[in-house]
């Protein structure tokens, strides 16, 4: 599921960058019908004259500044999504969309693997625990788990022991829970 993260990233910029330039071209359906008939409307190459605005404008049923600026628009480049090069572009202050569009705050297939790694250990941890008896639980819990984690004091006093034997059990339960998550 991780790997597919980064699949599914690079399929929507492959289609961002795909589409980039139709996406600022037209975006209402006046700008469309413009967009598709202005080529056919333009006879030669370079700017429309005002009286060529004018006719394209009435033809179409646009207001005239609709057609400059779908003619400027069309006569815009394309700008890459890298970085240029230096012997690209040298001298000229370009901001490339590679470097705003990437949120790199969060990388969501690592976001996903540690949340996924920390369900898996749990898990395993949580079995693990049941492989014990009730007072080795206990004891583990109260020293490792717990918010407020006991003392060996506290836990001797609990059982009626000393301190030395509640740290001998816990000795011997670490070992079993490293035995048991072993084992998943």
């Amino acid at each position: 599921m991780s790997f597919a993260v980064h699949w599914i990233k690079a399929e929507i910029h492959e289609y961002v960058l795909r589409n980039w330039r139709i996406v600022k071209i037209a975006t209402t359906k006046a700008q469309r019908k413009l967009f598709f008939n202005l080529r056919k409307s333009k006879k030669r190459l370079g700017w429309f004259n005002n009286g060529e605005v004018e006719t394209v404008a009435k033809e179409l049923g646009v207001e005239p500044a609709e057609v400059r600026e779908m003619e400027s628009r069309l006569a815009a480049q394309d700008s890459t999504f890298e970085m240029p090069s230096d012997d690209d572009e040298a001298g000229t202050t370009y901001t490339a969309p590679a470097l705003y569009l990437e949120d790199k705050s969060s990388d969501l297939a690592e976001d996903y693997e540690a949340q996924n790694w920390e369900a898996h250990t749990n898990n395993r941890l949580g079995h693990a625990l049941a492989t014990l008896d009730e007072r080795s639980q206990h004891i583990v819990r109260s020293r490792w788990l717990d918010d407020n984690k006991s003392t060996l004091q506290d836990l001797a006093d609990n059982y009626g022991v000393s301190a030395e034997r509640i740290r001998q059990l816990e000795k011997n339960a670490m070992k079993k829970l490293k035995a048991a998550v072993g084992e998943f």
